[in-house]
C-alpha cells in the first residue's frame, strides 16, 4: 500500500508540472513596433521588439531579408563582369574590417543586360519563358561579389525587379547578399 501511495504521489507531481506548457525556445511575442522617423522617401525605418521565455530581442529592417524578383539569369558579358568587379572592390575597400567580416556577399549593380536573348543568352527566365527573343522587362542587372575572397561569385548576372533598398539584405538564388547598388 505504501508503494502504491508513493507511485501515485510521484505521478501527481509529474502531471502537475505538465499543466503549464513551456513556450518553444524559438517562439517570439511581438512587444512593440515603432517607427523611428522619416526614411529615405520609400519607407520609414522601423524597430521591432520581440520577446520569448527569458529573452528580449530588437530588430530593424537591416535584419530582414528582402524579396528580389529575378526576371532572368544570364552569363555576364566581359564588360558587366569588369564593371561589377571594379565597383565591388571599391565598395569593399570602404567597408570596415568588422563590416566586411559580417558581410560575406554583396550584390552590386552592373551594366544593364541586353534587351534581347539573341545578343546575351539567358540561363534562367522567370515563369519558364523560352530563352529566346526579347528578354522580360527588368529594373537592374546585378552580380554577387565575395568580400572575403575579393572576387565575383561565378559569372552570372541577375536581371531583377523589385530593387531592394541600398544596405538591405536580399536573397539571390542560394546567396544572401547585402545590396549596395552601384556604389556611387
Amino acid at each position: 500500500m505504501k508503494t502504491c501511495l508513493a507511485v501515485l504521489l510521484c505521478l501527481s507531481l509529474v502531471l502537475a508540472s505538465c499543466e503549464t506548457p513551456v513556450a518553444a525556445p524559438s517562439a517570439y511575442t511581438v512587444q512593440a513596433i515603432k517607427s523611428t522617423g522619416p526614411g529615405d522617401g520609400s519607407e520609414a525605418p522601423v524597430r521591432i521588439k520581440l520577446s520569448s521565455a527569458g529573452n528580449l530581442a530588437e530588430a530593424d529592417l537591416s535584419s530582414i531579408v528582402a524579396y528580389v524578383k529575378i526576371a532572368a539569369k544570364r552569363e555576364a558579358t566581359k564588360q558587366q563582369a569588369l564593371v561589377a568587379q571594379q565597383r565591388a572592390q571599391a565598395i569593399a575597400a570602404r567597408m570596415s574590417p568588422a563590416t566586411r567580416a559580417q558581410t560575406r556577399y554583396i550584390a552590386v549593380e552592373t551594366v544593364r543586360s541586353s534587351a534581347s536573348f539573341q545578343t546575351q543568352p539567358g540561363v534562367y527566365v522567370e515563369g519558364g519563358t523560352p530563352v529566346a527573343g526579347p528578354a522580360p522587362r527588368f529594373e537592374r542587372s546585378v552580380m554577387i561579389f565575395d568580400t572575403q575572397r575579393q572576387t565575383l561569385v561565378g559569372n552570372s548576372v541577375y536581371d531583377i525587379n523589385g530593387t531592394p533598398a541600398v544596405g538591405s539584405t536580399a536573397k539571390f538564388e542560394t546567396y544572401t547578399a547585402r545590396y549596395v547598388g552601384g556604389g556611387g
